[in-house]
């Protein structure tokens, strides 16, 4: 019945922009989310391989002389596959794109791990990429689905058809493609019993247990659109079409400025954008969870209760979120999009993929979700590492500290999430060890191969700011969020002070050379703690007061460092205030502002990159985007021009005066 076609279509998010449409699974709120990626790599394949212009009869004929009792094994799946896609048409990258994506749904149906798929759940799945309406495709599953030619199917029956569509949308959602195959399966089943059951409840009028297609489309029509949306997406002229420009492979924040951007290593070469969609789902995330209430030490004591043997299970995860995360106050979407976002973060540490994680590196990394400062989180976690508590760590726990926190980083990063998890494990490795030898070899002193706390902290502010500065971001506000966001429930005693973190004052800030000279964040602890080992550079140059409520603002001779450390690598110094201003005066909106995307545009043209090390180059992005961040007042992306050009003039030469 077409009538059920236009009816409802699916419907977008709307609240993150890399969501075209978010659909609610079942009761307990699990959610399917496809993104621009996802819209972008089906498009691909359709084009690509030439189905789109493949009728149904056509399909179902290819695929049915290859069929076996049922069954459709994956050797018979490729020949039909080079059948209807002629491969000297094709480029090489081509072939090995449609090889991996094509493969790729043919294993989401292979339930058993054995090379072989029931046939009618298959091919009523992968209709989805041939034309034909919506009412098409279903029709055609029906009577695949009707063994006995009846007209009618079973409740059995129906969950299979369900859960056929339902598959085949999850083999193209990159995201679900970071599950263990286990848990995704388990998902769908669960959904299809659940709306198998609300079909048979209002459509099988004579509770004669079974339906006919008439039926499921009158009950369609009348209301069940509400319950399955996403079916409206088996009709191909339902995915939005992409314009030229879109990039089929890239994330959707592809050739966005990044936000910022980081070299993973001394060694150069993997890097780790951050951009601001990726700022957004973790306020988002934040805002919705408000785990930023809790100190790392809370939330690692709520989660060391269901650890066992120094792992934690994904059901032990599941039961903690509950406790701290109460759902009454949440709506379905808000359920099912924090299910999905904290389980991508817990199986970010899932290695294995055995739906188990290292307790202790799983609750360091986790900590970026607490509040409290980066000096907090790190301290906490070393503690951890430091299995025998003799305040030392050896070289594979460094290794273990430094991996869980570029882990946690890599599951907020929304341009990882297409990587296979595989290649993730090899990269975050490669670059937590490469980091784990330069610590050792510039701060193992005494070259007894164990690191303290102290000894890491005096390294981290003598310049190993400059080769980690991602470890800033354990700070929540230190991510560029939005005013009235999660980063603003964060610790008002140091937020709302001059001298505070996130403020411009604050020498901690930008994952840079300040990071030394801040007393509340230094690694080291406070800075009248007696175990400061870097107690000397946190000592006041300069001490003002701001208010008369005796508001603060000092300046220590590791902040000295730090500015001249910019302006040495910027070279900004040498240009006059007017000169500077007249830079950025170009990109100047008609409103007055400045957008962060005009202002990296300036900075690349002022700074040439050729002359920087990738060292310098992820030390200066951190450090001036932080700058530029500092005047964005309501987390637009944009600054008042005016008073961000009168205050970024201080990275000029020229005197006070001019």
């Amino acid at each position: 019945d077409d009538d059920a076609e236009d009816d409802e279509g699916a419907n977008g998010a709307g609240e993150d922009d890399d969501v075209v449409f978010q659909f609610v699974l079942g009761d307990d709120g699990n959610t399917l989310l496809i993104s621009a990626r996802d819209v972008a790599t089906l498009r691909r394949v359709v084009g690509t391989s030439g189905l789109g212009e493949v009728d149904l009869d056509t399909l179902h004929r290819a695929f049915s002389k290859a069929a076996t009792d049922g069954v459709l094994n994956k050797s018979a799946f490729d020949r039909v596959v080079r059948d209807l896609i002629p491969g000297e048409t094709l480029t090489k990258e081509d072939k090995a794109f449609l090889s991996f994506a094509l493969s790729n749904i043919f294993f989401a149906f292979d339930r058993d791990g054995n090379n072989v798929v029931d046939f009618d759940e298959f091919l009523s799945g992968f209709s989805l990429l041939v034309q034909g309406s919506k009412s098409d495709k279903l029709a055609l599953a029906f009577r695949m689905f009707d063994e006995d030619g009846d007209g009618y199917i079973s409740r059995l029956e129906m969950w299979k058809y369900l859960r056929a569509f339902l598959t085949m949308l999850m083999s193209v959602n990159t995201l679900s493609q970071r599950l263990p195959v286990t848990e995704v399966q388990t998902l769908v089943d669960k959904a299809a019993v659940e709306l198998t059951k609300a079909v048979f409840s209002s459509a099988d009028l004579d509770d004669d247990g079974r339906i006919s297609y008439e039926e499921f489309g009158q009950w369609y029509n009348a209301g069940g659109f509400d319950i399955i949306p996403w079916l409206e997406l088996l009709d191909l002229r339902k995915w939005p079409e992409l314009s030229d420009e879109d990039d089929y492979e890239g994330s959707a924040d592809e050739g966005a400025e990044p936000v910022f951007e980081f070299q993973l290593s001394a060694e150069g070469g993997d890097a780790l954008q951050i951009t601001a969609s990726d700022v957004a789902n973790l306020q988002r995330l934040n805002d919705k969870a408000r785990l930023q209430r809790m100190s790392p030490e809370q939330l690692y004591r709520a989660f060391a209760s269901e650890a066992k043997d120094g792992v934690l299970d994904k059901s032990g995860f599941d039961r903690v979120v509950r406790q701290l995360v109460p759902g009454e106050s949440l709506t379905k979407e808000d359920k099912g999009y924090l299910s999905f976002a904290l389980s991508n973060v817990f199986y970010a540490f899932d290695r294995d993929q055995n739906g188990v994680v290292d307790f202790n590196e799983f609750a360091s990394g986790f900590s970026i979700l607490a509040g409290g400062s980066k000096s907090d989180k790190l301290s906490l976690a070393f503690h951890l590492f430091d299995l025998d508590s003799d305040g030392y760590i050896s070289r594979r726990e460094l290794w273990e500290y430094l991996r869980a926190f570029l882990t946690v980083l890599v599951a907020l990063n929304g341009g990882m999430q297409d990587v296979d998890p595989k290649e993730l494990v090899v990269l975050i490795d490669r670059n937590a060890l490469e980091l784990t030898g330069t610590v050792f070899e510039q701060a193992d002193t005494d070259e007894d191969d164990r690191i303290s706390y102290e000894e890491f902290g005096q390294w981290y502010n003598s310049g190993g700011f400059e080769m980690i500065p991602w470890l800033e971001l354990l700070d929540l506000g230190k991510w560029p969020m939005s005013e009235g966001g999660a980063a603003d429930d964060d610790d008002e005693d140091e937020s709302s002070s001059a001298g505070g973190e996130g403020s411009a004052a604050d020498g901690d800030d930008g994952g840079d050379a300040a990071d030394g000279g801040d007393g509340d964040e230094d690694v080291d602890g406070e800075p009248d703690d007696e175990s400061d080992s870097g107690g000397e550079s946190l000592a006041p140059v300069f001490e003002f007061q701001l208010t008369d409520a005796g508001d603060m603002l000092e300046i220590t001779e590791a902040d000295c460092d730090n500015i001249a450390a910019v302006n040495a690598k910027a070279g900004l110094i040498g240009k006059t205030p007017d000169e500077l201003v007249t830079s950025f005066q170009r990109e100047v909106t008609s409103a007055g502002q400045l957008t962060k995307e005009a202002f990296d545009g300036v900075v690349r043209s002022l700074v040439p990159g050729e002359r920087l090390s990738a060292k310098d180059k992820s030390f200066l992005s951190f450090a001036l985007s932080n700058i530029f961040y500092s005047f964005d007042r309501d987390g637009s992306n944009a600054v008042d021009f005016d008073e961000f050009a009168a205050g970024f003039t201080i990275l000029a030469g020229g005197s006070k005066s001019d």
